[in-house]
């Protein structure tokens, strides 16, 4: 265990530092500065962007500074706590924006056709019933629509590439602030464990996560659902008519929030333990913890990061439209849900391996001969 804080903590240390580095080069001009949009960040709206890049620098030199001294035992527990605390507050709160939503959001939404055609494919090699009534039809389904939205697929395809190419540095910055927050809420909990506190709250969390887990498998329905509706024939929301492109667009979005769903239940059920069948190589063997917890803590700080610029979009509309966005973009309740959730996947399945080897420690004991 000790092991494994010290290499959260040097993550941490090195992500601090390569935060800083962009920082710096922001601030010599070397590389575009994504602060000048004051919509990029709170702080940026709010004060400027040299107030947000020297905050952003600052506090990432901060982040080195503690986890050096971490590494080098000078930093106890309390203070591992802090330093976690001040980098998720600087770059979760008042560095942020929708982009981390945005960035997240696209890239599984990009992902999930090659899911689904590998997911498809394996229901037809490994169940009897399911390979008619879900696999090949299912397939079918996929071969017909590709052929006859060709033309619309190119369409979004070459957008994508050229967006993407546009904007990888951005992306790569975005993910990198995201791993950054990730690593020092983790290095924070691992300086929390062990004391009867975060002990008690462990205890509350395991005997709860079922209730907790199904509060954030509902965080992605809402979005799930509406981009649902671009696939009907009447207006939408914001668009006065949607071609071909925009509805196949919104289908991989609402794909994308289906999979959220359904990967959160996971963390409550037999198949977030154990691979199902269909996964190809991997059927049968136990899914490994940082599996499930290291994308689930990714996904928890980007909601969690992005819940107050999602909830400040709504400034100067209406009042029914704020708590329209506010359901639709629910990440107010689905971040710290889901961060609680894994927060219980963790712990149940530590104390079900613990169980596990105390078990087997006492067969072999009974297996001794007797003296």
């Amino acid at each position: 265990m000790e092991r494994l804080a010290r290499a959260t903590l040097l993550g941490a240390t090195i992500a601090s530092g390569a935060v800083a580095l962009l920082g710096l080069a922001w601030m010599l001009g070397l590389w575009p500065n994504p602060y000048a949009e004051p919509v990029t960040a709170l702080l940026a709206g709010l004060a400027g962007t040299e107030v947000a890049t020297t905050v952003h620098v600052v506090t990432a030199l901060a982040g080195v500074a503690a986890g050096i001294a971490g590494l080098a035992g000078a930093l106890g527990a309390r203070g591992r706590v802090c330093a976690g605390v001040l980098q998720l507050l600087v770059f979760g709160v008042l560095l942020q924006g929708i982009g981390p939503l945005s960035t997240i959001g696209y890239l599984v939404a990009l992902l999930m056709p090659v899911a689904v055609v590998v997911m498809l494919v394996q229901v037809v090699r490994r169940y009897r019933v399911a390979r008619w009534t879900v696999g090949v039809p299912g397939l079918v389904a996929l071969v017909v629509g590709i052929i006859l939205g060709r033309d619309a697929i190119a369409g979004i395809t070459t957008g994508l590439v050229a967006g993407f190419a546009g904007q990888g540095a951005t992306i790569l910055v975005t993910l990198l602030v995201l791993t950054l927050g990730l690593l020092w809420a983790m290095v924070g909990a691992q300086a929390l464990s062990g004391m009867s506190a975060m002990d008690r709250a462990t205890a509350w969390v395991v005997r709860h996560r079922r209730a907790i887990t199904i509060v954030a498998a509902t965080g992605p329905l809402p979005y799930a659902l509406f981009r649902l509706t671009w696939l009907t024939p009447w207006p939408q929301l914001g668009f006065a008519e949607m071609d071909m492109s925009t509805r196949i667009w919104g289908l991989a979005l609402s794909s994308g929030a289906w999979l959220g769903f359904f990967l959160t239940l996971g963390l409550i059920r037999p198949w977030g333990e154990v691979f199902p069948r269909w996964m190809p190589g991997l059927a049968g063997r136990r899914v490994p913890i940082t599996a499930a917890a290291v994308p689930g803590g990714l996904i928890a700080v980007t909601l969690i990061f992005s819940a107050i610029p999602m909830l400040l979009l709504g400034r100067g509309h209406s009042i029914g439209d704020q708590i329209l966005g506010a359901i639709a973009f629910p990440c107010w309740y689905w971040g710290p849900a889901l961060a609680l959730a894994v927060w219980g996947y963790v712990a149940h399945r530590l104390q079900s391996e613990r169980a596990a080897a105390l078990d087997a420690a006492d067969t072999s004991l009974d297996r001794l001969p007797a003296v």
